[in-house]
C-alpha cells in the first residue's frame, strides 16, 4: 500500500498499491467494496477524494492520473502528459 485517503465524510477510504489498482473501502467492512483497475504500471502511488466524495483521483508510475467514479468503478477522466513518473 503506497497511499491511503479518507473521504470527507469519514465513512469511505481508498488505498493505492503496488498491484496497479486502487481500492475503495468502508469503515464497517473488512473487504473492499470497489476495485479500480486501469493503470498500466504496477505502482499506483497516490489516491485522494474529490470533495463531494463521488470520485477518487489516482496517480501512477505510468505517468497518468485517473479520475474514477466510486459508484460504478469506471474511469471518467484520463489525465496524461507528465514527463516523469
Amino acid at each position: 500500500v503506497w497511499s491511503v485517503a479518507f473521504a470527507p465524510s469519514g465513512y469511505y477510504f481508498a488505498s493505492a498499491g503496488g498491484d496497479a489498482t486502487a481500492r475503495l473501502w468502508t469503515t464497517d467492512r473488512p473487504t473492499p467494496v470497489r476495485l479500480f483497475a486501469g493503470h498500466t504500471s504496477d505502482c499506483v502511488h497516490s489516491v485522494c477524494f474529490h470533495p463531494n466524495t463521488n470520485y477518487i483521483l489516482t496517480g501512477s508510475e505510468d505517468r497518468t492520473a485517473r479520475l474514477w467514479d466510486i459508484q460504478t468503478g469506471r474511469c471518467v477522466r484520463l489525465l496524461n502528459g507528465c514527463k516523469t513518473g
